[in-house]
């Protein structure tokens, strides 16, 4: 991010040929390696929710002990939106600074959590002690790295709004240059 923050100053600034101003390094910001460690990590527990899922069965619950169908669908749901950050994730770890990529990933993931959740409750209810209570483990073991992650966003939205502000402020700088007129030198020949 500080190669691409550099990047936009740099060609604000080459436009007016004036010398570069460069301003405090952005505090917070994950390195692409940490950024990429933090996704890998979420990757691998989604990873873990799959087998999880298989082993649920909301159809049993609705025919045998009455749930509602709804669990069902939620459990549909759920292994669709697991393919989802699964197929999102992987294109975020070619480009860990991109922040539609990032936002797409989490907001995926929040949602997958959600209907885990439900789940989650549904087999408490309906299905085994054991795999209720594995679930709740599983759904409860990525929260640091989720936490992690959502800081990532932030603090990448938060630089790449610094990084439009410089740009813009040294474009309109530029602007204000080029817009004046030219000085002209009165200047006397001597003879």
């Amino acid at each position: 991010m500080e190669v691409m923050r550099g990047l936009l100053v740099l060609v604000a600034i080459s436009a007016c040929g004036l010398k570069a101003q460069t301003g405090p390094p952005i505090a917070g910001l994950e390195t692409p390696w940490d950024a990429k460690k933090i996704v890998v990590s979420l990757e691998q527990t989604d990873q873990k929710l799959q087998p999880m899922l298989a082993r649920l069965n909301p159809q049993a619950w609705y025919d045998q002990k009455g749930a509602p169908s709804t669990y069902i669908l939620q459990w549909q749901t759920a292994q669709q939106e697991l393919r989802d950050v699964e197929t999102t994730t992987k294109m975020l770890e070619q480009k860990v600074d991109s922040l539609p990529a990032a936002l797409d990933v989490y907001f995926r993931m929040e949602a997958l959590e959600l209907t885990a959740r439900n789940l989650q409750e549904g087999a408490q209810r309906y299905a085994d002690r054991a795999t209720a209570d594995q679930l709740t483990q599983l759904l409860a073991q990525n929260f640091t790295d989720r936490e992690r992650f959502r800081d990532y966003i932030k603090d990448l939205a938060t630089s790449t709004e610094q990084n439009f502000k410089i740009a813009d402020e040294e474009a309109q700088r530029c602007r204000t240059m080029l817009s004046q007129p030219p000085r002209t030198a009165n200047r006397s020949k001597k003879k």
